[in-house]
């Protein structure tokens, strides 16, 4: 049973001022909330769109109702609240990143002022001071506070129909009872894991409430749940999708240490700081053991059922459990774990407040480098080279990237289409990259590549173009200059070679079997060519195996294997194989045969996203001539190309410095 002398009165308290707390804990209240708006607003006008932004604008079409119905039911995930408000928007102050992101900042910095007052009230000074200090700073919050999607407004619904309920169950006041009404509707119409929590957060409320008082509360949820009725067909098409299998993996043993680690900064320093929080507010709870109340554990309910309820779904019908969805649930998270902190000695309060937001600052900028990482767009440095590629004779640009927001980006700088064309090769099979050896006025090539092209792209456009003159690594992208003569910028990114031939070298890892009868073609206008291994007739014989450790092979890093070919059968089967092996259990298994006009076979394994990064394989390399037809075999090799140490920097550590900014 709750103790209605003391969270009543609490609450009762907490209704009757707008900011509760003493002039000490005002001034530190005020100092953190403008360090959060330095964080969200650090550099505003260059904050990039993310691939998020860039879908919901697309998706904004003239009228509001096409806008919901191509926008909304037919394409997205999310009830129409945010599209609705940002069609509105955008058509009164247009579509600048300031614009756009400007309402969802404010947003953000709304909901920590609501979730202060919330926690003021339901735990004290000190936990509302030292918890807001954490959501002032966090990448988690800062982050997700400057994408315009429904993330901040989700923050901010929940939060104020937390901060009504609070102020409903200690002065139960109408004004109070329709603020409740209005948080309920706005988080159902903003995210599907804000209408879960404000669900919780109304059923807990009718408990909390006298039995007397709960019929103004029942109408006024009622009306909430009444306002609601039009978005039900739009959930259940929603809900038929299952969730978001084509991309997202359902999560694994470890995924919920790996959030509370991603929290942390992915910092030592800052992890420490968690754990000196949580083991000292354990410890105050039980030196004073019966004095905090259940309401701390009612809290932690709010916070930890939607992330058991997403687990579930993902791991039972489809997944949809992602770091985003739990935002809105984190505060509580939060209070829940700090609630013994309350009875923190009043001096004690704003050092250890401003000592946490200290380090979570520096983890910030040291650790996560949130201002490098999340300010360079990948779709942005892929447009800048599409226009750059259009003013240089005899330069193509390549994309493999959503054409759609690198189209997106064009129109946005105003740039004709037509003037800044570039080949779309998103989907397409190898032979559209070998084909542009054959074309004499090609001299370099520009690519841009997002985190899902094709790991092979790289060497076959490097089979090509032979000299790199440069390389950018952005989060989840990569650009890259091609040029076919020398570069006196000349780049290799090559951190393992291993590489074979008829005659010249005997690569390490490799076997090749002695018995393959050489062929030399002596008809060239170049006199007698190199040898080249004649594989008619064989179906293997060839051989690079080694473990991947052997290799050097970083977390991030991209194994390729590249096979020159000569006099092949073009309707044969030959082709290069590439898998690992761990024991005699095959766990990674790709081949690529030649295709369009190109005299190389290029397969390739990105070890990002390979679990473990495939830590304790073996590799394995070899030409399989299925069809046993004439081929002649050049060189062999296997290289690892340095990865993109940023590539998934956003939701996963930083894995080292970024060698190719």
């Amino acid at each position: 049973m709750l103790e209605p002398t003391t969270w009543r009165e609490r609450l009762a308290a907490a209704a009757r001022t707008a900011l509760p707390g003493t002039a000490s804990e005002h001034g530190a209240f005020f100092v953190l909330l403008a360090l959060a708006a330095v964080l969200r607003c650090w550099d505003l006008p260059h904050i990039p769109y993310t691939h998020d932004e860039i879908s919901a604008l697309i998706r904004l079409y003239p009228g509001l109702g096409e806008t919901i119905g191509k926008g909304v039911v037919a394409l997205d995930t999310h009830p129409p609240g945010v599209q609705v408000f940002e069609w509105c928007w955008t058509r009164l102050f247009g579509l600048g990143e300031p614009a756009v992101k400007g309402p969802f900042i404010l947003m953000s910095l709304a909901a920590l002022f609501l979730l202060y007052r919330f926690m003021y009230a339901w735990c004290g000074g000190a936990v509302a001071l030292i918890a807001l200090a954490l959501l002032a700073t966090l990448q988690y919050t800062v982050m997700y506070g400057q994408i315009a999607r429904p993330y901040a407004a989700g923050l901010f619904t929940t939060a104020l129909l937390a901060d009504q309920l609070t102020r409903h169950l200690g002065s139960g006041s109408r004004r109070t009872l329709i603020g409740v009404a209005v948080g309920a509707v706005l988080s159902a119409y903003t995210h599907h894991f804000a209408l879960m929590l404000a669900a919780f957060m109304y059923l807990t409320g009718l408990m909390l409430l006298k039995p007397g008082t709960r019929r103004g509360y029942l109408v006024a949820g009622g009306i909430a749940a009444a306002l609601y009725l039009p978005n039900l067909p739009i959930i259940a098409k929603q809900f038929g999708w299952k969730g978001l299998d084509e991309w997202l993996t359902p999560p694994g043993p470890l995924w919920t240490l790996d959030y509370a680690w991603w929290i942390a900064h992915c910092s030592l320093l800052m992890a420490a700081v968690l754990v000196l929080l949580l083991v000292g507010s354990a410890g105050l709870r039980i030196r004073f053991r019966g004095t905090i109340g259940p309401l701390w554990a009612i809290t932690l309910g709010w916070g930890l059922a939607p992330l058991a309820i997403g687990t579930a779904y993902s791991l039972w019908r489809a997944p949809v459990l992602q770091y985003s969805v739990l935002l809105f649930s984190f505060p509580y998270v939060l209070l829940g774990a700090l609630a013994g902190l309350r009875h923190l000695k009043g001096t004690w309060t704003v050092p250890v407040a401003g000592a946490t937001a200290a380090v979570s600052v520096f983890t910030l900028v040291g650790v996560r480098k949130h201002y490098e990482t999340f300010y360079r767009s990948k779709y942005e440095a892929i447009a800048h080279g599409v226009v750059e590629a259009a003013q240089v004779p005899g330069r193509v640009a390549v994309v493999d990237a959503p054409e759609r927001m690198v189209r997106f980006y064009l129109r946005h700088w105003n740039v004709d289409s037509a003037s800044a064309p570039f080949l779309d090769i998103t989907g397409q099979g190898a032979g559209i990259l070998d084909s542009l050896a054959g074309v004499e006025r090609i001299t370099s090539v520009f690519y841009g590549a997002s985190a899902g092209a094709g790991p092979e792209n790289v060497g076959r456009l490097q089979a090509a173009f032979p000299f790199l003159a440069e390389r950018h690594d952005r989060v989840e992208g990569q650009t890259f200059l091609f040029q076919g003569t020398p570069s006196p910028t000349r780049i290799d990114d090559i951190a393992y070679r291993s590489l074979t031939t008829p005659e010249a070298v005997d690569g390490r890892g490799w076997k090749v079997d002695a018995d393959i009868p050489l062929f030399r073609d002596t008809t060239g206008r170049y006199g007698t060519a190199p040898a080249q291994w004649d594989f008619t007739g064989r179906e293997f014989g060839a051989l690079f195996e080694a473990p991947l450790y052997d290799l050097g092979t970083e977390d991030n890093d991209v194994v390729e294997a590249r096979m020159d070919v000569g006099d092949v059968d073009r309707e044969g089967e030959v082709q290069l194989v590439m898998e690992l092996k761990d024991g005699e259990r095959t766990v990674f298994y790709r081949n690529h045969r030649l295709s369009g006009t190109g005299n190389a076979v290029v397969v390739a394994l990105k070890l990002a996203d390979l679990p473990g990064h495939g830590h304790g394989l073996r590799l394995r390399s070899y030409v399989w001539n299925s069809g046993k037809r004439r081929a002649h075999i050049g060189a062999l090799e296997v290289h690892v190309r340095s990865g993109n140490p940023w590539l998934y920097g956003l939701v996963e550590p930083l894995k080292g410095p970024l060698r190719y900014p």
